[in-house]
């Protein structure tokens, strides 16, 4: 029995020695917690860790990893599914052949050169089109895991605040 009582106190001071070394839960939340009953820091400890594992049940969130759990939006492709390289190929090349009718040069050449020109400048829209989407999606999955994570915070607040501790 006594051995039992010992090994649970070495234990204990493990786990405060951890939560004395490591970055309090409130702090990483960004929050400060004020023991509005003199509450040691041991109880403070105990009380972060089963608010935190409280708030993470209730929620779904995990604060290491916010997005877990959730289908993030994507990219959007750009409109006009690709062909964004062949329009600009056509029009070049009708643009261009169209100069070389007017200057009495062989039309084709500079329809060739047109169409060089304009699937290049068209895949040039498409690539900047889609990292506009990529920056969008990027965007919207940050929104998502603020959201998540102000979710989390209050219920952590919440728990915390039932147990007699001011939460700023």
């Amino acid at each position: 029995m006594y051995k039992a009582s010992q090994a649970a106190l070495v234990a204990a001071l493990i786990v405060a020695a951890h939560f004395a070394a490591a970055q309090s839960v409130s702090s990483s939340l960004g929050l400060v917690v004020y023991p509005t009953q003199n509450q040691a820091a041991s109880q403070i400890a105990a009380d972060e860790g089963e608010c935190h594992a409280w708030a993470r049940q209730n929620t779904g969130v995990d604060p290491a990893n916010p997005m877990a759990g959730v289908q993030a939006p994507q990219a959007a492709p750009p409109p006009g599914g690709g062909a964004s390289a062949g329009r600009g190929a056509v029009r070049g090349a009708a643009a261009a052949g169209l100069i070389g009718n007017i200057a009495d040069e062989d039309a084709g050449e500079y329809a060739a050169a047109g169409a060089v020109i304009g699937a290049a400048r068209g895949a040039k829209q498409r690539q900047a089109q889609q990292a506009q989407a990529q920056q969008q999606a990027q965007a919207q999955n940050q929104a998502i895991a603020q959201e998540r994570m102000g979710l989390f915070t209050k219920a952590f607040s919440a728990c915390m605040e039932a147990r007699s501790y001011t939460v700023r």
